[in-house]
């Protein structure tokens, strides 16, 4: 049964047994009402009718015995006496002395007091005409045929309510529907049509921007096979070609070629080091263990890397720690690995003769590391995507040049590990600026 039909005969459902119900209530409101119009109607007359009978009750040694042969003029017609079990003593029509009172109309009586104590029931004798018992089940039916004609066309507007709810909401289900067999296919570019905002229509945005995300995804796992393809392409091809032509010429290799040849080994243990890494973080497996870190007495145990590095491209590194700098609570190897990371990256895109400037300050609440350079910077499009594994600014920049687009990736996810932000400020021809923001050490 599909969800139209469904929603159509459940509501139709509520409406019947609504429906039932009400008329149910209704009927027995009704019967009550006309018993109280009854009653109130003859309430005087009922009033002065109990005393005559409390004063005969009185006078007779308080029994009721012989009181079917009272005869008061007023009487004749105008009430009926039950005891408390509801057999008749007297009545108008004497040959229903002795019988009871129908169980209908027995909750219908008008209590007999006698200091305090109920002695009998009274009943006015129009309960017990056919006219105002004809009266009444005319009266009822009118009522219920009122409730069921209201019923009858509650379901039929609750009908057309229905089949336009259920429209509603099954059209953007089926929609969604053919958009999913559609992604499962690999389409991604019909999006889901959005026809409202209610909840129906936050689904559709959703949904949209999953598929967007997804493609995205997709095409960036597209780009980063494409990426380890061309990365571990020039490696292997010099490996195979250095090898191939000392098995082909019979001569072993010379010290150069075992030079060149190591040195690509090298690059490629890099690169699956940095897969790893960049696997194990995004996972959750790498593990973060956080110290108190004296941030310049680190620093200088691994300076002298960076110095050389800049010395050999005949740029200027300068270095600005703060005084009184705080200790930077991060873990030793991973921290290295964030500034090295951010160092090389300046290196690598600052022409020889460039400006690197690595800073440390802090602010009331995080230990704030900065790497700027005079480099070629970025355009204010790349920014967002700066981080993402395997992107470059330039396509055209081959790995010797624009390393393996995993370095920020990985910084990133390790700034990240340890509970900071990352951000960048760049400009075109005038240089990058990276901000890292770890959180200060707090007692507990």
């Amino acid at each position: 049964m599909n969800l139209r039909r469904r929603i159509s005969i459940i509501l139709l459902a509520v409406v019947f047994f609504s429906g039932t119900l009400i008329a149910i209530l209704a009927t027995e409101s009704s019967s009550n009402a006309f018993d109280e119009y009854i009653s109130e109607s003859y309430q005087v007359m009922l009033e002065e009718w109990g005393q005559i009978f409390a004063s005969y009750y009185v006078r007779n040694d308080y029994q009721w015995q012989g009181v079917e042969r009272l005869f008061v003029v007023e009487l004749q017609s105008g009430v009926i006496l039950s005891d408390l079990s509801g057999q008749i003593l007297y009545h108008y029509d004497r040959s229903y002395i002795g019988e009871h009172i129908p169980m209908h109309l027995y909750r219908r009586g008008y209590p007999l007091y006698l200091d305090g104590k109920t002695i009998g029931i009274l009943y006015p004798a129009a309960l017990f005409s056919e006219t105002i018992i004809g009266l009444e089940k005319s009266f009822l039916q009118t009522t219920l045929l009122a409730v069921i004609k209201g019923t009858i066309f509650t379901s039929c507007f609750i009908t057309i309510i229905a089949l336009g709810l259920s429209v509603t909401i099954t059209s953007p289900l089926k929609d969604l529907t053919r958009a999913t067999k559609r992604m499962a296919k690999g389409k991604f570019d019909e999006p889901l049509p959005v026809y409202s905002n209610d909840e129906i229509g936050d689904l559709a945005r959703s949904f949209n921007t999953m598929a967007q995300e997804l493609e995205k995804g997709i095409e960036l796992r597209k780009q980063m096979t494409a990426d380890i393809s061309h990365e571990l392409r020039t490696p292997l091809t010099v490996l195979a070609n250095k090898l191939e032509l000392s098995l082909e010429q019979n001569k072993p290799l010379t010290t150069e070629d075992t030079v060149i040849l190591y040195d690509e080994v090298i690059r490629l243990r890099g690169l699956v080091n940095e897969l790893q890494d960049m696997s194990k973080l995004e996972a959750g497996h790498l593990p973060i263990e956080k110290t108190l870190i004296d941030f310049k007495q680190y620093f200088e145990e691994f300076f002298f890397l960076l110095e050389a590095e800049a010395e050999s491209r005949q740029m200027t590194l300068k270095i600005s720690l703060e005084e009184n700098l705080p200790s930077c609570y991060a873990d030793p190897k991973r921290l290295k690995q964030i500034v090295l990371n951010l160092v090389n990256n300046a290196f690598r895109y600052t022409p020889d003769g460039g400006l690197v400037q690595i800073k440390a300050t802090h602010d009331a609440d995080n230990f704030v590391l900065e790497v700027s350079d005079t480099g070629i910077g970025m355009a204010a499009e790349d920014l967002p995507y700066i981080f993402e594994r395997f992107y470059r600014t330039d396509r055209s920049r081959d790995r010797e040049t624009g390393g393996s687009g995993l370095g920020l990736a990985i910084t990133k996810a390790l700034v990240e590990a340890h509970d900071g932000v990352i951000t960048v400020e760049s400009e075109l021809e005038k240089g990058s600026r990276f901000i890292v923001k770890l959180p200060l050490w707090q007692e507990k």
